[in-house]
């Protein structure tokens, strides 16, 4: 007897079965650029949609902002810290 396997996608629709991705690093800014640029050259050679590449893109974004403002926040915090203890 032979099994026939059918990919499911999260909507119920048939599909092909895809690999499980890699993890994506996102712990700095330089991360988030690079998988910017993964995005990119994608969408350029037509593996994703150019509509879902900037959707992404758009919350990567927001990640690097995060991170960004985070990083920030520390310095400002070492700042008033040394200032604290310089009075």
């Amino acid at each position: 007897m032979t099994v026939i396997k059918t990919a499911v996608t999260l909507d119920n629709a048939d599909g092909e079965l895809l690999r499980t991705p890699k993890e994506i690093k996102l712990k700095s800014i330089d991360d988030v650029r690079l998988q910017m640029a993964t995005l990119f050259r994608e969408a350029k050679a037509g593996k994703i949609e150019t509509s879902d590449a900037t959707k992404l893109c758009y919350i990567l974004a927001q990640i690097g902002k995060m991170i960004s403002e985070h990083e920030l926040e520390k310095r400002i915090e070492a700042l008033e810290a040394i200032a604290n203890d310089d009075t």
